[in-house]
């Protein structure tokens, strides 16, 4: 889903370091006991027995679908025939893996459940693609746009509580993660042209919007495109039920990923599935869903020019 050739493969980023997130810690983690125990030729069943513990645990240490326990890593290290430099690392993810990500503290009440694993590693990813077919995507929301957005979702006595508060701060501390370290990921957003006439707020808040949207589009490694209304594939069953992202990390990294998010409620489809007993049936839909994104990209969306253009069109609209 990047707009770099297919042939052109990164290197993910360093796995350890002050960067790397709880989130792709645990992952990481996983993945490296996952690929020590093949290298070794056993089965989770026969690392399970070695390290002393259930093949319950080690399926769920290596899909990183539970808290990691230190005693449990630390067991299946002394089982597992690692070298230093491995030993090394899985210490210092181990170490990673066991403290709080950013938004796990001040802004937890906030933080949907089913948001909490992109939050976690979409500042990791080498290339982003999102898809937004009602708003302006999360990342390039403005502060009043975001009010605009948060209020009206609100019971009328939380509008002036600290909620309010509390969920913008976590949006605009979202977008200087992920859009303003030092090397961000290659972005490329997606949007139904209908967000450039929804009205989210009064014409100040909309043209200052758009008027930021213009100025993304011409960042280095941002492009917006919107998906034209009079496009057949607009009306495509997918592409209508929610947001849609892309998440690539890089060889060596982290799985590649798409997370689909509907009425409070997300799903993730990752590739490589290390589940056996739906791994069929989630490879078909990480496929579809990717090629649904290429679609878009390459029959419906106006070009880079012309989204400026149509940017140019709604900021006049507004004024």
């Amino acid at each position: 889903m990047s707009s770099e050739p297919d042939s052109i493969v990164r290197l993910a980023r360093p796995v350890t370091g002050p960067a790397v997130t709880k989130t792709a810690a645990t992952i990481m983690l996983g993945v490296m006991v996952s690929k020590a125990r093949d290298r070794t030729g056993w089965t989770q069943k026969m690392l399970a027995t070695r390290a002393n513990i259930s093949n319950a645990t080690v399926c769920r240490l290596e899909t990183a679908e539970a808290k990691v326990e230190r005693r449990t890593v630390e067991q299946i290290m002394q089982a597992l025939p690692l070298e230093a430099s491995e030993r090394a690392t899985m210490l210092e993810l181990l170490r990673r893996s066991t403290e709080p990500e950013w938004f796990q503290h001040r802004y937890s009440d906030v933080t949907q459940d089913y948001m909490q694993r992109l939050l976690g590693l979409e500042s990791m990813a080498l290339s982003l693609v999102t898809y937004d077919v009602r708003l302006v995507c999360g990342l390039l929301q403005t502060r009043r746009y975001t009010e605009a957005v948060i209020r009206t979702g609100l019971h009328l006595s939380e509008q002036n509580g600290d909620e309010l508060e509390l969920r913008l701060q976590q949006r605009l501390e979202r977008q200087k993660r992920v859009l303003n370290q030092p090397d961000p990921p290659q972005c490329t957003f997606l949007m139904d042209e209908s967000v450039l006439r929804r009205r989210v707020g009064p014409d100040d808040v909309m043209g200052e919007q758009m008027q930021s949207l213009r100025e993304a589009a011409d960042r280095p490694g941002i492009s917006i495109r919107f998906v034209l209304l009079d496009h057949p594939l607009a009306g495509n069953e997918a592409a209508m039920a929610g947001s849609m992202a892309e998440l690539r990390f890089g060889r060596g990294g982290l799985p590649d990923f798409i997370y689909t998010e509907g009425y409070l409620k997300a799903e993730y489809l990752s590739k490589p599935v290390q589940t056996a007993r739906d791994r069929k049936q989630k490879i078909e839909e990480f496929e579809r869903h990717q090629q649904l994104l290429l679609r878009l990209q390459g029959e419906a969306c106006a070009s880079p020019t012309e989204s400026r253009r149509l940017l140019d069109n709604a900021i006049k609209r507004y004024q």
